[in-house]
């Protein structure tokens, strides 16, 4: 039930009998009855935010991720509250204990709860004032990508229980609950990679190597992308020739949407879904090569020159529903990672 406090919501109840099985409705009403309730604020306010950032009902970390919470509790009772107890469990994928630090809170891994009370808050917890307020703290780290290699679409989450003592109008103790949650979704750790090859160049190279200025040396660039544990959806590569580089116009694999706009010099790689564990765990990742062939001027010699710029995957984590964006480092004439290249080929020679 949702509301602003004092509001009345009603719930109805009608029994009966139907004309024929299948109808879904009550044709005669034997009986009805209606009850009354009236919203009300908890007796304790609980606010979750992490990392300092308040985001409602659910948030998305990365793993190996250190998290930071902040449990911010406010009495909305107009009596004072005693003997209150405050705690935070985790649950979801697991979580190593050890990284769970509070310095006013006791981890309980018997159970995988943060605990406060009067005895670990130094009696702060003990009474609380009518209106009195307060926050609590605590940290852990996700798992890293190694942990949840074999764990599909994870997620942790965080419920928040109150609990306390008041005396109510007719002088009798009371016990009093409330009661906030988290859900944390778990990002998938998206990796894109570009490489140049000349001796491995599955395309044949041609032209000098190093490179030598106004004559022609042909490149592969390969474009590799790993993905650990959610589905990316509709994943685009992007990526820029500078004006010294040509498109030959050949790729691999030719199943794949690879396209040139000549008038804006940039290549597109349309990849579609990247499934969850493509490159890890002995996976094959996904890739690409184009064919591209560098002529460089004068002004270039002693210098390694760029091949392709800006490059830049996006997509939306399935999971998450979150735009994801990976970039990786512009690829120049020193392809190390090439066998058979040598750093010292890497300068455009006269």
């Amino acid at each position: 039930v949702s509301g602003e406090s004092g509001d009345e919501r009603v719930f109805r109840f009608k029994a009966g009998t139907r004309a024929d099985a299948k109808d879904t409705l009550v044709t005669t009403t034997l009986a009805d009855y209606a009850h009354h309730v009236t919203v009300s604020r908890p007796f304790l306010g609980l606010a979750v935010t992490l990392n300092k950032t308040n985001v409602g009902g659910s948030a998305v970390v990365t793993p190996g991720e250190t998290v930071n919470v902040s449990i911010a509790w406010e009495n909305n009772l107009t009596t004072e509250v005693t003997d209150a107890v405050i705690i935070a469990r985790l649950g979801g994928v697991e979580i190593d204990g050890a990284s769970v630090q509070s310095t006013d809170g006791f981890y309980r891994s018997s159970d995988r709860v943060i605990l406060w009370d009067k005895t670990t808050t130094r009696g702060a917890l003990s009474r609380l004032a009518a209106g009195a307020k307060g926050t609590l703290t605590f940290s852990f780290q996700v798992p890293s990508n190694e942990v949840l290699a074999d764990i599909r679409n994870p997620s942790l989450s965080l419920s928040v229980h109150a609990a306390g003592k008041r005396i109510s109008e007719s002088g009798v103790p009371e016990t009093l609950q409330s009661t906030a949650t988290q859900n944390i979704r778990l990002a998938s750790d998206l990796q894109l990679i570009a490489q140049g090859l000349y001796y491995s160049n599955p395309f044949g190279s041609t032209g000098p190597m190093p490179p030598k200025a106004n004559t022609e040396t042909t490149y592969a660039l390969v474009f590799s992308v790993t993905n650990t544990t959610n589905t990316i959806k509709d994943g685009v590569i992007t990526a820029t020739l500078p004006p010294y580089v040509r498109w030959v116009g050949i790729y691999s694999p030719s199943s794949e949407d690879i396209t040139f706009n000549q008038n804006e010099s940039t290549v597109t790689w349309k990849v579609g879904d990247i499934n969850a564990g493509v490159g890890v765990a002995g996976a094959l990742p996904r890739q690409a090569a184009i064919a591209v062939g560098f002529t460089p001027s004068t002004s270039q010699i002693g210098q390694q020159p760029i091949l392709i710029r800006d490059i830049t995957l996006k997509g939306e984590d399935e999971a998450t529903g979150v735009a994801v964006t990976r970039a990786a480092e512009d690829v120049t004439t020193d392809i190390n990672g090439d066998p058979g290249f040598s750093p010292a080929n890497a300068n455009v020679t006269r």
